[in-house]
């Protein structure tokens, strides 16, 4: 096994990042966490107060990918910085600091992201993981290490299938946005060049995407700091705590958010989901 220096471990909270509800395929082993990145094993562990990575292989082309993935080449400080005078988003941002936004593969975020409605964390991960470990190919030595099945490959497995290993409802969903992208209908990476309501639009074209699941996958798979996603959490922390009107829906709210903090909504949304969760 390779092991390589990271960063030091006051730049990013491995817990906070790798198992807040972004992503479900990371799992806690001793000091650190084990998951899948670019379909590649890793091992993130702190030591002391450093953060390692460690796998069979790693070369210069792999620490990029991981520093991207992980948002260690985004200014954190800066921005907490800039709500000094606002006292409650102050405080989360000192409380949590290091709380990251993972920069995920668009496709695994939306199955998901679809997969999150009306469910928690801990759910969607066995779900999610069973995805892989049924119809992903076997990438390293790990139990989880599996990789994201493609869209034709859960068509083939079926919306039977999907309901028998608890997906329930959001089958059909899944099994509408693999065909979607599996056809063409939907061109995922062309998402990235899109603006914000071309995007969402794109997004909302499958069955069972609305406003808040799109707005997630924007943030977490195609990184996007314009989003704001509000769910009863964020709902919490805007009303109690921001002042925002009661009155006011989510999607309403989500949009003033998002007028308000621009290329800083996706961050400020993180900090209040993960403030009023914890």
């Amino acid at each position: 096994m390779i092991k390589k220096f990271l960063c030091n471990s006051t730049d990013i909270d491995l817990s906070s990042s790798l198992d807040g509800g972004q992503s479900f395929r990371w799992h806690k082993f001793e000091n650190g966490f084990h998951g899948v990145i670019n379909n590649k094993p890793y091992f993130i562990f702190q030591k002391n107060k450093k953060i390692f990575v460690e796998s069979e292989e790693i070369n210069n082309s792999d620490m990029d990918i991981i520093v991207s993935y992980l948002s260690l080449d985004f200014d954190l400080k800066k921005l907490s910085k800039k709500f000094i005078n606002n006292s409650y988003l102050n405080n989360l941002f000192q409380k949590y600091y290091g709380l990251r936004i993972l920069n995920q593969d668009p496709w695994e975020t939306i199955v998901s992201f679809i997969t999150s409605s009306v469910s928690n964390i801990s759910k969607i991960k066995k779900n999610i993981n069973d995805l892989c470990l049924i119809n992903g190919e076997k990438i390293g030595k790990n139990k989880y290490d599996y990789s994201f099945p493609s869209p034709i490959k859960i068509i083939d497995f079926g919306e039977n299938n999907l309901r028998k290993i608890g997906f329930g409802f959001r089958s059909p969903y899944i099994i509408d946005a693999c065909k979607k992208v599996a056809e063409g209908n939907i061109l995922i990476d062309q998402i990235y060049d899109l603006n914000y309501d071309d995007a969402l639009f794109q997004l909302t074209r499958i069955n069972g995407v609305g406003r808040k699941v799109a707005d997630c996958i924007l943030t977490y798979g195609y990184h996007r700091k314009d989003v704001f996603a509000v769910d009863r959490w964020v709902r919490r922390g805007l009303v109690n705590k921001l002042g925002y009107s009661e009155k006011l829906n989510n999607e309403k709210l989500s949009i003033i958010a998002r007028k308000k903090y621009k290329n800083e909504s996706s961050y400020v949304q993180q900090y209040i989901f993960f403030g009023e969760k914890s």
